[in-house]
C-alpha cells in the first residue's frame, strides 16, 4: 500500500509568462482553483474558458496546462494528491469518480456553483492544515461534494482545439507500435511541424510525449499487480530492457520494485 500523499499550494504570479507554463501530465490527480487573471485552460485539447473561481479536475495522465491571454496577475490553488490520499470508505467510489471521464471532458466546476457550495474554504484548508490527516479529510469532503455535482452544462462552453485529434489518436493508440510516421502520416503534417507543435504546448518533442504517457501507464499496471516482463508490452516497448532504462530514469525505481 503507498502512502497517502497531498502536495497542495497556493500560488501568486505578478507578470505571467507564457513560456512558463507547458502543458504537462502527472501519475497523480489534481484539483485546480483558478482565482485570478487572465487566462483558459487546456486539457487533452479541449480549451476551457476561466473566470475566477472556476474549479477543475484532473486525472492522472491527463494533459493539461493554462493558456495566458495578457499579463494580468495571475493566482491559483493547485492541489496533486495520490488515490490513498482518499478515505478507504469512500476511496473506490472516488477514484471511479476522478476516472470514469474520457480524456478532456467533464473537468470544469463553473464559479456559478461556488454560492451554493463550500469548496474555496476546503481548498484553503488543504493548503494550510497542519497534519495529512486535516488535509485527508479536507479532500474527502470536497471530492464527495464534487462528485454529486453536475458539471455537464460545462461542456457546452468548451472548444476543441485542433490538436486534440492528435492527443486523441496517441491516447487510443499508446498499447500498440506507434510511431512518428504513422502520426504524420494520418493528419498529414512533417516530423518538423509535429515537434514544433509538441514543444510549443508541452515543453518535449512528440516522442518525449508519448514516452511519458506509456510509462504513467505502465505504473498504474504494475501497482494492480501485473508482472513487469508483461506490462512492458501492454505499454507499446519492443523490448524488456529499453522498457527498463526508460522506466528507471523516469520514476528512480525498477519496474520490480514499484510493482512490490
Amino acid at each position: 500500500m503507498q502512502t497517502a500523499f497531498i502536495n497542495a499550494e497556493r500560488n501568486y504570479t505578478e507578470v505571467p509568462d507564457l513560456s512558463k507554463f507547458f502543458a504537462h501530465t502527472h501519475d497523480v490527480y489534481e484539483l485546480y482553483f483558478f482565482i485570478s487573471g487572465d487566462g483558459k485552460y487546456f486539457v487533452e485539447g479541449t480549451i476551457y474558458p476561466m473566470k475566477p473561481n472556476d474549479l477543475l479536475i484532473m486525472k492522472k495522465a491527463e494533459t493539461h496546462a493554462l493558456i495566458i491571454n495578457s499579463k494580468q496577475p495571475y493566482e491559483r490553488i493547485v492541489i496533486n494528491f495520490n488515490a490513498e490520499a482518499v478515505f478507504r470508505e469512500v476511496r473506490d467510489k472516488l477514484c471511479a469518480f476522478l476516472d470514469n471521464r474520457p480524456l478532456g471532458r467533464n473537468n470544469k466546476y463553473s464559479h456559478t456553483l461556488l454560492k451554493n457550495t463550500n469548496w474555496d474554504y476546503y481548498l484553503n484548508k488543504i493548503c494550510t492544515a497542519k497534519t495529512l490527516a486535516q488535509k485527508r479529510l479536507y479532500l474527502t469532503t470536497l471530492l464527495s461534494e464534487l462528485a454529486e455535482t453536475d458539471n455537464t452544462d460545462n461542456e457546452q462552453r468548451a472548444v476543441k482545439d485542433d490538436f486534440a485529434e492528435i492527443l486523441g489518436f496517441i491516447n487510443e493508440n499508446l498499447t500498440k507500435l506507434l510511431s512518428l510516421e504513422q502520426i504524420c502520416a494520418r493528419f498529414y503534417i512533417s516530423r518538423a511541424q509535429l515537434n514544433r507543435r509538441f514543444k510549443k504546448m508541452t515543453g518535449q518533442t512528440a516522442w518525449e510525449y508519448i514516452s511519458t504517457k506509456r510509462l504513467i501507464l505502465a505504473k498504474e499496471l504494475l501497482k494492480s499487480g501485473e508482472a513487469p516482463t508483461k506490462v512492458y508490452a501492454k505499454c507499446g516497448y519492443n523490448e524488456y530492457c529499453s522498457f527498463f532504462r526508460a522506466y528507471k530514469a523516469k520514476f528512480s525505481v525498477s519496474p520490480k520494485d514499484e510493482r512490490k
